[in-house]
């Protein structure tokens, strides 16, 4: 069996956690640049509010919520904290982001226990007393059914899905709810008929495979209980890869692209030399009179290649207001978890990116061996690299 831990509305219970007066109110903490929300209170999602959301919807939404920038120094420390106490609970632990943890339980002294859920409220109990943070627990024979579980009672919630109840929890459960079924797959499915989670495991394999390729297949396996993808006991991951820089105000759209561009080149080479992907990216502008804005974008399924996160990249940058003169961009990559992962593996669409794959390894080998500057792509070329124009910026967190 394994266990998903996931913290509850982490960012914004670090900030609960800090500061106590603002336990049960309505809160949002505001992401790089003050343009959207990073997590929500539960208080705040209950009028509708979600992660990724305008900073602008949110306000319509809940006008007297209490807005405060994320602290991110706070949230590491408090995920160190939960981890240490997952560790010193269970010998084999897997960190897949910032506030997520996969545990396999046939690993503790004397195996899997007798009872799950019990086991699961004295873990939840502990990381409460001891951090502050409350956790949701979701316990099933496979990662996927775990991580559904663990999102179904939300939050300080635990679910236990063994295999007697497997096909009950699955009819429970809508077709969106599985990981990685995001909205250009949710068209598919719901072509397809399928409105249920159990839907798909009843799906003949040939359709599957139409539909999602190889990972449909994986997809269904995992919801009836097989273990494709086991827990990895795995080094600590970076939080973020982020690069920003500084240069001579302007409002040359071109040049904030080109700017962009590089960074995204740069962010994910150093991504990829530690062999991760991104579930997620943010942006910011800083214009002359230093006011920040920024917003960032959540991907369907894991990325690695610069050309599949360019448009998101591209359609972040037209969200914000370039029409003041700006000396800085920024670029952060989030959500980094490992390549080989279980959300790569099983939910990534692979349609057209073998040869994405290839030639991204392609123009790796070519800057590792000439430079990083020795090949580009065109968009970035008003960037010249090694100039005095500006300052660039470098974070691994």
């Amino acid at each position: 069996m394994i266990a998903h831990i996931d913290a509850d509305a982490f960012f914004a219970s670090v900030l609960v956690r800090k500061h106590p007066h603002l336990r049960g109110k309505p809160l949002l903490a505001v992401g790089m640049g003050g343009g959207c929300v990073i997590a929500a209170s539960y208080e705040a999602k209950a009028f509708g509010v979600k992660t990724g959301m305008r900073m602008s919807e949110a306000r319509a939404l809940v006008p007297n919520a209490i807005e405060m920038a994320a602290d991110f120094r706070e949230t590491a420390i408090a995920s160190k904290q939960i981890e240490s106490m997952l560790r010193d609970a269970c010998p084999i632990v897997e960190q897949t982001s910032i506030d997520e943890w996969f545990l396999d339980l046939s690993s503790l002294v004397g195996g899997v226990p007798k009872n799950p859920e019990d086991w699961a409220r004295n873990i939840q109990a502990a990381i409460l007393s001891g951090t502050d943070i409350s956790v949701s627990i979701g316990i099933g024979a496979s990662k996927l059914l775990a991580k559904m579980a663990g999102e179904y009672r939300k939050p300080a919630g635990v679910t236990v899905v063994e295999k007697r109840n497997t096909e009950l929890f699955l009819k429970d459960r809508p077709i969106a709810s599985i990981p990685g079924i995001g909205k250009q797959r949710k068209i598919k499915t719901d072509t397809a008929g399928f409105v249920t989670a159990w839907d798909l495991t009843q799906a003949n394999d040939d359709l599957l495979i139409r539909l999602f390729g190889k990972q449909g297949i994986e997809m269904k396996r995992e919801l009836l209980g097989e273990c494709l993808f086991p827990v990895r006991e795995d080094t600590r991951l970076p939080q973020s890869i982020s690069r920003c820089r500084t240069f001579r105000a302007t409002t040359d759209m071109n040049l904030l692209k080109a700017h962009l561009l590089k960074h995204l080149e740069y962010c994910t080479m150093k991504m990829r030399r530690q062999h991760l992907v991104c579930r997620g990216i943010s942006v910011h502008l800083r214009d002359a009179e230093y006011v920040y804005e920024g917003t960032q974008r959540t991907f369907d399924q894991p990325s690695r290649t610069v050309s599949q996160m360019m448009p998101e990249v591209l359609s972040a940058l037209s969200e914000l207001n370039h029409r003041k003169r700006v000396n800085q961009v920024g670029l952060a990559l989030h959500g980094l978890i490992p390549a080989g992962d279980i959300q790569q593996s099983i939910f990534e669409d692979v349609s057209g990116s073998i040869s994405d794959e290839r030639l991204q390894t392609a123009l790796d080998d070519i800057q590792t061996r000439f430079g990083r500057d020795s090949v580009t792509r065109g968009a970035a070329l008003p960037v010249k690299s090694g100039t005095k124009q500006g300052l660039d910026l470098m974070f691994v967190e």
